[in-house]
């Protein structure tokens, strides 16, 4: 009997090749469509999952109270592990590590930049299941100067196990043993790993046996099955007590955080790896997005099927004349929907495997499709082709299989049937809903990607080429000055902690000196020097900027830091000290954490964006403070910007000839923090589009049907006069009106879903009401030109060939 089914059915597809054509390829980039996105959702569900403890392994993660309100941080101090080690002795594996994002390896003459390194202690691969290929980490990451390669970075470098490598110029180590790359579904990145003793003062540059230094150090620990996360926090308190002042310890709550969370939980910033935390609202919404585009498809089968059902009538009332019941028919017509839901699943493979090379580079993820490694691929695949057939085929099979053979067979069954013309219109309207909504949210969201690149950031991005600088001695910095100056193309050089975007910001607390403690607030530090405002174009709102003489000062170590050191903030920090007029705050005395600092405040700054439109502009306190100089920021002219880099970066490595030359433009590094948004907006247009156009495969197989029924009435329209304008209204006016029906329902639904979207921005556009109305208009376009192009054929045909039989 099956063989019967698959045999009728192959016959029935070529018999009806059209209607086969839209459904396959309607189908087929539906479920491409969905594979893509199953894959792009267990890729993020599948972070860090590949640890044995991954049940059982915890972040320790802080949260610091003050003025400002609660702060959540994921670094602890330095010696935190250690302490931990003494006070919570029944929990055996606990390690920490600090995370630099970048530094230079030397290798003799040669210099080679390297991301994400680790310097880690002796638990870190007891902890972790990251694969070891040779070396004894429990032994060599407890001794100085040891370091760990990565696959990738070992072949990159041509090192091996006993070779000798120099980090930053500063540290000698030995290549002790080499490992496995992170997987990319890891948290944690590295391509080296360093042992933590390695990790000094002298390296780092500040003092790492430090409680209040807070840098980049996270710590993590495998919880026994017999203690739970409670216990251990519920312990923090006293912890907390021994190792932290009074007022601190106040201040301070130290929590545990799952494995399974971390991933997923954007309250974090700071991170080992350059890899973003993702929302699960997020992956919700792509995989509502996928169902969507497959019902869409199934939406265009089931109004084919049901509107082919005149031409399948007969052979209805014949089998059911035979004897055959409507189970049997059923069936048949399930088999028939489960072959072509086949077919599409085939196609589909084949188009995600040529799409996966452009998706993998695009969102920067190991995506792959293997059918013999991952089961939770093939039974997705079972359950999206069962779910499909189910969908597509239930209804059209159940009114098929129901025809009454008598009505049949007697010519009183029409495609125009009201039950299911009835619920071909509201699957019409289903699918310009989901397309319309679409259409509005790309729009927005362009409009938002818009808004980022031209709203005003209250400082100067353009032409400016940010270096780092791997020294502070004044001497070089002076040197290096004056030769970039020489150049006529270059038009600003300053120092500092970092451009007003960098993520190199000193974070502390600050507030008004005769208030104290009692009303501290957070706050982030700039280190510039006298040229920073020119460089960058501050704007001054209130009292002065510092004077070049300041810097001279600020280089006294002779000085008390209260006599050394003036302030100039924005006016967010003006207004968080509750001074609503920012001349008031001029020469006040503040104090700050860094160095417990208590200074003057002498000028007061224009507020500009420190970090990306997500966040509110945050209190921010300038001070020069030579230390503490890492960047060099370089506006230059757009002449012969190529001539300009090459310029500096000649000069840069003459001054620092055993350094590694890095540098970046700020509006490219401003650009890349929009990186998220910019692939979101990509994907939602790739998606705007599949939905719009599997919706005009579907209408025009079903105008294409419609017009097919209508020739004879085509034919004695235009016998009696009528014209093809007329003939093409008569197609066209039933599904204008569903687009506007279907617009007053996606109005509202887009409106309230792209405003939830909006809240994850502080600073974002108000939808305006053209989105509206380009996203009606674009559907009434799109939906025209389908049903004109088949109407058209109708209308221009001669009347004398549809009428010739009668």
């Amino acid at each position: 009997m099956i063989r019967n089914y698959f045999t009728i059915a192959i016959r029935n597809f070529l018999r009806n090749k059209n209607y086969t054509l839209v459904n396959i390829l309607g189908l087929s980039i539906g479920i491409t469509s969905c594979i893509i996105i199953f894959l792009l959702i267990t890729y993020d569900l599948r972070f860090d999952k590949f640890h044995s403890n991954y049940k059982r392994i915890y972040r320790v993660v802080r949260e610091v109270k003050s003025a400002s309100g609660i702060q959540n941080s994921a670094v602890t101090p330095y010696p935190f592990a250690r302490a931990f080690r003494e006070d919570f002795s029944d929990i055996p594996l606990v390690t920490q590590f600090h995370f630099k994002s970048d530094g230079f390896v030397s290798l003799g003459v040669e210099k080679q930049e390297v991301e994400e390194i680790l310097f880690a202690d002796s638990m870190f691969f007891d902890v972790f299941d990251f694969g070891v290929i040779s070396g004894n980490p429990s032994k060599d990451l407890g001794e100085p100067n040891k370091a760990f390669l990565t696959e990738s970075l070992a072949a990159k470098l041509r090192l091996a196990t006993g070779d000798k490598i120099r980090l930053d110029n500063k540290l000698e180590l030995d290549v002790v043993g080499i490992v496995k790359d992170p997987p990319r579904n890891s948290h944690i990145r590295y391509t080296m790993v360093i042992s933590m003793p390695s990790f000094t003062k002298e390296f780092f540059g500040w003092p790492v046996d430090h409680w209040g230094l807070i840098s980049a150090g996270f710590s993590y620990l495998v919880l026994p099955e017999n203690v739970s996360e409670q216990q251990i926090t519920n312990r923090f308190k006293d912890f907390v007590k021994k190792y932290y002042e009074p007022e601190e310890a106040q201040q301070n709550t130290y929590q545990l955080q799952s494995l399974k969370e971390i991933h997923f939980d954007t309250r974090y910033s700071e991170t080992p790896g350059h890899v973003p935390n993702v929302k699960l609202s997020d992956l919700f919404v792509l995989g509502v997005l996928g169902l969507f585009i497959l019902i869409i498809a199934c939406i265009n089968f089931i109004n084919l099927a049901t509107a082919l059902a005149v031409k399948k009538s007969k052979e209805i009332g014949i089998r059911k004349t035979l004897g055959a019941r409507r189970i049997q028919l059923t069936t048949y017509f399930l088999t028939e929907t489960l072959i072509l839901t086949l077919f599409s699943i085939v196609i589909s493979l084949g188009l995600v495997e040529w799409t996966l090379p452009w998706l993998r580079g695009f969102v920067e993820k190991e995506l792959y499709v293997n059918l013999y490694t991952d089961p939770s691929l093939i039974i997705f695949l079972i359950l999206l082709t069962f779910a499909a057939t189910l969908f597509s085929g239930f209804y059209p099979a159940i009114i098929l299989s129901g025809f009454d053979p008598v009505a049949v067979l007697k010519n009183k069954i029409t495609a125009q049937g009201s039950s299911s013309s009835s619920v071909r219109r509201m699957l019409i309207i289903f699918q310009f809903i989901i397309a319309q909504v679409m259409i509005i949210g790309t729009l927005v969201v362009t409009d938002q990607m818009k808004y980022f690149n031209s709203k005003p950031l209250g400082f100067n991005q353009q032409a400016i080429v940010n270096v780092s600088l791997p020294k502070n001695d004044k001497a070089i910095l002076d040197n290096f000055r004056t030769r970039l100056e020489s150049n006529s193309s270059i038009r600003h050089v300053s120092f500092a902690v970092g451009a007003p975007t960098a993520s190199t910001n000193i974070g502390t607390g600050f507030n008004l000196a005769d208030k104290g403690l009692t009303e501290n607030f957070g706050v982030d530090i700039k280190t510039v020097d006298y040229y920073y405002k020119d460089t960058y174009d501050l704007k001054l709102k209130a009292g002065r900027w510092f004077y070049e003489s300041e810097a001279k000062r600020a280089a006294d170590t002779t000085l008390k830091n209260d006599e050394r050191y003036v302030f100039v903030v924005n006016e967010a920090a003006a207004r968080k000290l509750g001074v609503s007029d920012p001349e008031e705050l001029v020469n006040k005395r503040i104090s700050v954490g860094l160095d417990d600092i208590s200074a003057p405040v002498i000028g007061v700054t224009e507020d500009f964006h420190a970090s990306t439109l997500r966040d509110e502009i945050h209190p921010i306190v300038m001070v020069i403070y030579p230390s503490l100089y890492f960047d060099a920021g370089i506006s230059i002219t757009t002449a012969d910007m190529p001539g300009t880099v090459d310029f500096i970066q000649k000069n840069w490595n003459e001054l620092f000839p055993e350094y590694y030359f890095h540098y970046e433009f700020l509006d490219q590094h401003i650009a890349d923090l929009y990186r998220n948004e910019a692939r979101q907006l990509v994907l939602f247009r790739i998606f705007s589009g599949i939905s719009i156009f599997i919706g005009c495969l579907g209408l025009l197989g079903l105008v294409s049907f419609m017009a097919n029924q209508k020739l004879k009435e085509v034919g004695v329209r235009k016998v009696f006069g009528a014209s093809v304008s007329s003939i093409l209204f008569l197609f066209s006016k039933e599904f204008i009106r569903l687009v506007v029906i279907a617009f007053l329902l996606a109005a509202p639904l887009s409106w309230f879903i792209m405003n939830k979207w909006l809240e994850n921005f502080a600073y974002h556009i108000d939808i305006p009401w053209s989105v509206f109305a380009i996203g009606l208009g674009v559907t009434i376009v799109i939906a025209l030109l389908t049903v004109s192009y088949r109407s058209l054929r109708a209308g221009l045909a001669n009347p004398v060939d549809s009428l010739r039989s009668e």
